[in-house]
């Protein structure tokens, strides 16, 4: 039954992930609740699998934060971005973290380019077209899939 609880843990984080880069897409905010919930639901997965790292998973949170942090001192990244790439550390851990720290800005890094190749095709026209922000959550929400396929399903590839 534990076992059956942990999956319905991580796919309900999952799904939330997903949904916050369709909020973002739409109303450029992702809502606290949403990371709250994923960072809860990776800790009811980690008390219901056996052998579950909480040093690796806490070191990975702290570390996504820090980063999170200085990103968002200097403009990188909206406080929103951070908070969910922290929350989604959680269930990584620290030694998977760099692979989903690359496949989101690998993901990141085409979706600006599909905005800046997009604002070119609407300029052609002669009309200025003004810059706008970028939903991160829709690179992290594709990061974190690709991050996933990547690891065979990350913390339920037991």
């Amino acid at each position: 039954m534990a076992e059956i609880v942990a999956e319905i843990a991580a796919v309900t984080a999952l799904f939330l992930v997903v949904a916050a880069g369709a909020i973002d897409a739409v109303r450029y905010e992702i809502p606290d609740a949403v990371s709250i919930a994923v960072v809860v639901l990776a800790a009811v997965f980690g008390v219901l699998t056996p052998g579950f790292g909480w040093a690796s998973h806490a070191g990975a949170v702290a570390v996504m934060f820090a980063f999170g942090l200085l990103a968002f001192s200097r403009g990188w990244l909206g406080g929103g971005d951070v908070k969910l790439m922290s929350a989604i550390a959680g269930w990584t851990g620290l030694m998977q973290l760099p692979l989903m720290f690359v496949a989101v800005s690998v993901s990141g890094g085409v979706l600006a380019l599909v905005y800046a190749v997009g604002r070119r095709v609407r300029s052609r026209g002669g009309a200025a077209v003004q810059a706008t922000a970028l939903p991160y959550a829709v690179a992290i929400a594709i990061g974190t899939l690709w991050w996933l396929a990547a690891t065979g399903g990350g913390p339920l590839a037991r």
